[in-house]
């Protein structure tokens, strides 16, 4: 009888243990063709991407325009977030098949965390490279050269506040103090910009005049 039993037993784990692979097979070859067409399609834009952005020269009209010269290839930047995005479609479709939806939304969320952190990466290099081409275009005094510096310090401190994980009023505190930080160091800036020359003439005119009257 135990005999009977624990042939009966092996034979329901074996077939459950079958019944699985076979359940799970469709979703094997089917990771295996979006494999594939990942492959393929990023083989096939890194090819025409890497075509397409050296006939733009990238890299020679951004150190142009801003004046700066990158640590990295611009170009191979833009082709690593186009595989990025691939992967990550093809990640995300493998995980749709074999997760529960619960655990799909913590993918879905983690996905979302990392595409934040790209687009601060990329929005910091936008913001700097604008103020130093425009620093570089204008005649400024090498004093404030570091000026847009502080700036852009001050706009990618606040966006990385929000994707900390403090508690909503820390964030709100921090996000409304270097907001005014920002306000008040765009507005002495843009002062100074429109109005540096009346500013340069009325201080020497007042030095001139302060001297005048100390001579007399």
């Amino acid at each position: 009888m135990l005999q009977e039993d624990l042939l009966k037993l092996f034979g329901e784990i074996v077939a459950q243990v079958f019944s699985e692979i076979i359940h799970t097979l469709p979703k094997i070859f089917t990771t295996l063709i979006i494999f594939i067409i990942a492959f393929v399609v990023i083989r096939a834009l890194n090819a025409f991407l890497g075509k397409a952005l050296k006939i733009a020269r990238v890299d020679e009209v951004f150190t142009r325009f801003s004046g700066f010269l990158l640590p990295f290839s611009l170009e191979k930047f833009i082709i690593l977030l186009a595989d990025i995005g691939i992967v990550l479609v093809a990640f995300y479709a493998i995980v749709s098949l074999f997760l529960e939806p619960r655990y799909i939304q913590l993918v879905n969320d983690g996905i979302y965390y990392g595409a934040r952190v790209i687009s601060i990466i990329v929005i910091t290099l936008v913001i700097f490279a604008i103020f130093n081409a425009v620093i570089i275009r204008v005649k400024v005094d090498p004093r404030i050269r570091a000026y847009p510096l502080v700036i852009v310090m001050l706009l990618v401190t606040a966006m990385l506040i929000d994707i900390t994980a403090l508690s909503d009023e820390m964030k709100r505190a921090l996000a409304m103090g270097l907001s005014i930080g920002v306000g008040v160091a765009i507005g002495a800036f843009a002062v100074w910009f429109f109005f540096h020359e009346y500013l340069d003439a009325f201080f020497k005119a007042k030095m001139g005049a302060e001297e005048k009257k100390d001579h007399e």
